[in-house]
């Protein structure tokens, strides 16, 4: 199972530390809120569910919004990514 968190958030003026420091606690927020296990109370997936309705999360995708809320920068961006990812393990970050 995979989660998804989206966020519409104006990251386009930010500094590489305030940039960092947003994106790590976006993650660590979306990690906690969707990540580990989740359980499914729907009762026409139930019957899909071998195990009970705790599933393991396999991974979160939190998902930006691009365009103009994008950092301009590509190297800083980048650079934020994997600060992200190094620090908070199972998270994926995107744009769209």
């Amino acid at each position: 199972m995979e989660s998804f968190s989206f966020k519409s958030r104006d990251l386009s003026g930010l500094k590489y530390e305030d940039l960092k420091a947003q994106m790590i606690e976006d993650a660590k927020e979306a990690l906690s809120k969707y990540g580990e296990t989740l359980n499914i109370r729907r009762g026409s997936l139930q019957s899909l569910l071998h195990e009970g309705s705790d599933v393991p999360v396999q991974r979160v995708r939190l998902i930006y919004e691009g365009g103009e809320l994008k950092p301009t920068d590509a190297n800083r961006l980048e650079r934020a990514v994997d600060a992200l990812e190094s620090t908070v393990p199972g998270v994926e970050v995107m744009f769209q």
